[in-house]
């Protein structure tokens, strides 16, 4: 169909239906009038268009675009504030044309713009080399897959589409040494990145972005007080500044004396503290593993101890809230997932490590070892990357618990272990879909996949820089859309 048909369609469906046609006789007041609309580059993302317009009375707005080799999207309805407004389009090829008409609505009457033309530009020179290999079996369904890379002198949250293509960026200038670590769509639909030169123990600074869709900077996060931010977990919740609520792991240094373990008698070792602070940094809640583990907890400790620098002995790497707002916590160097009271802190269990909690029933590798990204399943089980390094041979998997804490039983109910076996001794992610899919991240290994229930590969790529396999990406997660978080 020609533009001008399908923009003459849209108009006549949206008279039918909204009842936006001007002569509709006396009756309530007529749909809105455009007084003017312009379409403006954003100057953060060559890959969208920002749409303003002027349309007194309005409610809200949104904008449908397509072009000549897709078919058409729509944004969500965005508020007008008296009358004006922007309109954020996202997710557009590089070096593209789109059609696109603005739709304004005033009491559920919409009114529809003069075609309108949107181009994309050409993606930055760090990531035109960037790109998701998607040689291996299957594809990816519709939507985003978004991850972080680190390119020149540029950190990135990059999100790509079913083919692989970049098709939503978002940049910040990066420090020698920097790097871009934790990204993730938070539940309003801003998006968060870490950004710092810590891996989680060293002496640096590190802080983390949080940013709309349409890449306008929204905040700051970093640990309070004395603390070191740590670049694996943030979790933002709540809505407007007074009701935020900030979670995320800092990390404070302290001279051990580790010589029963093989080390020096004044070595400086980093522990890990769970923060929830308020959006302008007051703590609310402050929780040590100084305080709940020992040295003798402290399982994934490197064979040279004394000639290691820079270490840590606990390594928390993901904090997740249960229905009533308590943390569960993965602490990766004690091999131990941990469930801790929102108010007062006190451990109401502890699975894995050496004060385990549980008997475990039906793993057939016995157990978990150097986890990342624990998450809490709607059914109370426990997802989870386990790296695998204790296992005989090394193996990385997916694994889901079911605990019973009456019982306390922890049961394997399910795992996905890639063929060949891969082994990925740092990093990793999992992500459950509601269809029972789940999407593995084999960061180390620099292999992406997406699993049936039943284990059946759906499909699988990998991030190559230059053509080159990209060393180790932290995490990737679908998103359904840009705009709006959506469960998958």
């Amino acid at each position: 169909m020609s533009w001008a048909a399908t923009a003459a369609a849209t108009l006549a469906l949206c008279s039918a239906i909204m009842g936006c046609s001007a002569d509709r006789g006396p009756g309530p007041a007529g749909p809105p009038t455009i007084v003017s609309v312009a379409v403006v580059a954003n100057p953060t993302n060559v890959l969208s268009s920002l749409v303003t317009y002027t349309a007194p009375g309005s409610d809200s707005a949104r904008v449908r675009y397509w072009s000549d080799s897709e078919p058409a999207f729509e944004t969500p309805f965005i508020p007008a504030v008296a009358g004006t407004g922007t309109v954020t389009v996202l997710g557009l090829r590089p070096r593209s044309a789109y059609h696109a008409m603005l739709e304004v609505v005033t009491a559920g009457r919409m009114t529809g713009s003069a075609p309108l033309e949107l181009r994309s530009g050409d993606l930055p020179a760090a990531l035109q080399t960037v790109r998701l290999d998607l040689s291996g079996p299957g594809r990816p369904p519709p939507g985003f897959l978004l991850t972080s890379v680190t390119v020149a002198d540029t950190a990135f949250a990059v999100a790509f589409d079913p083919a692989g293509a970049i098709r939503w960026y978002r940049g910040f200038p990066a420090q020698p040494g920097e790097h871009a670590l934790a990204c993730e769509q938070q539940p309003d639909g801003n998006f968060t990145l870490f950004l710092g030169a810590s891996s989680g123990w060293q002496p640096v600074a590190g802080r983390y972005y949080e940013f709309t869709p349409a890449g306008d900077r929204v905040a700051t996060y970093t640990a309070a007080g004395a603390y070191y931010t740590d670049p694996h977990e943030v979790l933002v919740r709540g809505v407007g500044a007074a009701d935020t609520a900030v979670y995320l792991i800092g990390y404070d240094l302290r001279s051990v004396d580790l010589t029963s373990l093989g080390g020096g008698p004044t070595q400086v070792v980093a522990g890990h503290s769970i923060l929830r602070q308020s959006a302008d940094g007051r703590v609310n809640f402050e929780w040590s593993a100084w305080d709940h583990f020992t040295l003798d907890d402290w399982v994934a400790r490197p064979s040279n101890l004394s000639q290691t620098s820079q270490l840590d002995f606990d390594h928390a790497n993901s904090i997740e809230l249960d229905p009533r707002g308590d943390y569960v916590v993965s602490f990766a160097a004690v091999t131990q997932v941990v469930k801790m009271d929102h108010a007062t802190g006190a451990l109401r269990w502890r699975f894995g490590g050496r004060l385990n909690q549980f008997t475990l029933v039906g793993d057939p590798l016995g157990g978990f070892g150097i986890q990342h990204d624990v998450r809490l399943l709607p059914n109370g089980h426990l997802l989870l990357f386990d790296n695998g390094n204790f296992h005989n041979p090394p193996e990385s998997r997916a694994v889901e618990y079911r605990l019973d804490t009456l019982a306390m039983t922890a049961t394997l109910v399910w795992e996905s272990r890639h063929a060949p076996p891969l082994f990925a001794p740092f990093v990793g992610s999992v992500q459950r879909f509601q269809n029972g899919h789940t999407l593995i991240g084999y960061g180390a290994a620099d292999i992406m996949t997406e699993v049936s229930e039943d284990g059946t590969v759906v499909w699988e790529g990998r991030l190559d820089v230059a053509g080159q396999a990209l060393t180790v990406f932290y995490r990737v997660r679908e998103l359904p859309s840009l705009y709006v978080h959506q469960q998958p």
